[in-house]
């Protein structure tokens, strides 16, 4: 029971995640996309994926950026960049010893809202 709490449980929210990530690069225009969608699925990867992450976070931010200056979205799109950079700070924290415990909480805090954020930025697109 407790190998599912702390093992299994983090996985699939993980996964889920991943997907987001995934899907938000989908709802880009192919024209504009800095990565293809399929590459979130790299955050699998132990250790690399820390690293790999921020260069998601921008591929997100450029390509909503390359399509609001080509007129394909009404409005500027917070992706939550600035909460994903947060998350990802948070996260290569935690591989310092005595910070783990420290990191760990406003590491989801920060995953939640930039979840959220993913999720607003996409029905923007369909918005428009």
């Amino acid at each position: 029971m407790l190998l599912a709490i702390l093992i299994i449980v983090p996985l699939v929210t993980f996964v889920f995640y991943i997907n987001a990530l995934r899907k938000t690069l989908a709802a880009i225009d192919p024209d504009m996309r800095a990565q293809a969608p399929g590459l979130a699925w790299l955050l699998l990867i132990p250790i690399f994926n820390v690293i790999w992450f921020f260069f998601l976070l921008r591929a997100i931010r450029d390509g909503f950026d390359r399509m609001a200056a080509a007129g394909r979205l009404i409005k500027n799109v917070d992706t939550g960049y600035g909460m994903g950079l947060a998350m990802g700070c948070c996260w290569a924290a935690m591989f310092i010893p005595r910070l783990t415990l420290y990191t760990f909480i406003p590491m989801m805090v920060f995953s939640i809202l930039h979840w959220n954020k993913l999720g607003q930025a996409r029905a923007a697109i369909k918005a428009d």
